[in-house]
């Protein structure tokens, strides 16, 4: 068993420096494709359809900084955020490095093998903490329009008790860009349970995004057009930055659920409904609302009028000024 166990090492530190003799500066960072969501809203299974992109590979969570020490060295924490006008040469040069593939440990290759590493051509980053960093990323690299995944809060925060995330005895802290924004304050202040400290945190990686005015330099698309209008969904990031898909590879690839849904329980567009209770449910709307982000209630699916509107970002501005 012991000698099993070795030799389970030997291999699996091969492939890392074979994946990484690979990889290592073969990609240009301005080609490199870039996917944020917050944690538990399906960026696996979105990486899982991209992976259709002919010889692409993905990289996985390079900002996890328990499991990327140069993360961590280079001075990203759990939930960066970084003004999108603030010139940050440390972060910069880091993520560099992620685009061109050089962060290459047995964290972030744990999503690809030996032979697609090999014959990889095309780059796809996978990030569930960028969120907060986007606006940022957008105007420190010339790179393809980033994709944006958001889903329902909902769905996200049973999601996240499922998986063990209810014990959160904090209330989230109050990340800089709120300094403009007196309500969104005063609203952290008022939380008192798991479960809106949870849509707060929720509310807090999206609003980084929503804050900004159309149009932006980002695809947003939801969760939940991804399962119920996939192929419209998929054509639609498609035909936005260019990519040589296989479409029927990628259907197909939409249909296995992700390891990563598997262990949560939570699957489809309205699990949560079964999972959370009415009083959760109404903890968590009322939550959001308190930072201006009214597009979501106890309906499966965002109001997309609303969501994808040209005032989105005036109306979350509007109810953070007020106080």
């Amino acid at each position: 068993m012991r000698f099993k166990s070795s030799f389970r090492r030997l291999r699996d530190k091969a492939k890392i420096q074979i994946i990484r003799q690979c990889l290592n500066g073969r990609f240009k960072a301005s080609d490199a494709i870039i996917l944020t969501s917050s944690p538990r809203s399906g960026s696996t299974l979105l990486s899982q359809i991209l992976s259709a992109i002919p010889k692409s590979c993905v990289l996985f969570e390079p900002l996890h900084i328990g499991r990327v020490p140069e993360a961590e060295k280079a001075g990203f924490s759990w939930r960066t955020y970084v003004d999108p006008e603030i010139d940050w040469p440390e972060g910069a040069t880091f993520l560099r490095r992620v685009f061109e593939g050089r962060v290459i440990n047995d964290w972030t290759s744990c999503e690809m093998s030996v032979g697609i590493a090999y014959n990889a051509e095309k780059l796809i980053v996978k990030f569930v903490r960028a969120n907060r960093l986007l606006p940022w990323i957008c105007n420190s690299f010339t790179i393809p329009a980033p994709i944006f995944l958001i889903r329902h809060p909902c769905a996200v925060i049973a999601s996240q008790i499922k998986y063990g995330w209810d014990n959160a005895k904090y209330a989230p802290e109050s990340p800089p860009y709120l300094d403009i924004y007196p309500s969104f304050r005063s609203a952290l202040e008022q939380l008192n349970s798991d479960v809106e400290y949870l849509a707060a945190l929720w509310a807090l990686d999206q609003l980084p995004v929503l804050l900004q005015n159309a149009p932006t330099p980002w695809i947003m698309i939801t969760y939940e057009e991804l399962c119920l209008r996939p192929q419209r969904t998929i054509e639609r990031i498609s035909s936005r930055l260019n990519l040589n898909l296989d479409l029927e590879c990628a259907l197909a690839n939409l249909k296995t659920p992700s390891s990563v849904v598997s262990s949560s329980g939570i699957s489809g567009v309205n699990g949560w409904k079964r999972q959370l209770t009415r009083e959760q449910i109404t903890k968590i709307l009322q939550t959001i609302n308190k930072f201006g982000i009214t597009f979501y209630s106890d309906q499966d699916e965002a109001d997309y009028e609303s969501l994808y509107g040209v005032k989105t970002a005036d109306h979350i501005k509007s109810t953070g000024y007020s106080s």
